[in-house]
């Protein structure tokens, strides 16, 4: 792949982690913002709509997966650059 490919490729994966933070954290503040005590303890997962639910497990995987991409990308830079030279 040509090295603008590339780059473009980042460019919209970055993009999409952007708009997924933001959306993941938009469904958290209407829950912080709606939360109820009666429903159960702050931040429970009893006290939380599916969608909420969702978007709680999501920021968490969502994390996770960006630290993998991070990992694998060094990972790439060091046997491309280090390595091989």
């Amino acid at each position: 792949m040509k090295t603008l490919d590339k780059i473009i490729w980042i460019f919209i994966i970055v993009v999409i982690d952007i708009v997924l933070y933001i959306i993941i954290g938009l469904i958290i503040m209407g829950y912080e913002d709606m939360w109820d005590i009666s429903k159960g303890p702050y931040f429970s997962l009893g006290s939380m709509t599916w969608l909420e639910k969702i978007a709680f497990v999501s920021y968490y995987l969502l994390i996770i997966a960006n630290i993998l991409i991070i990992i694998f990308g060094l990972y790439k830079i060091i046997t491309k650059y280090l390595i091989n030279n």
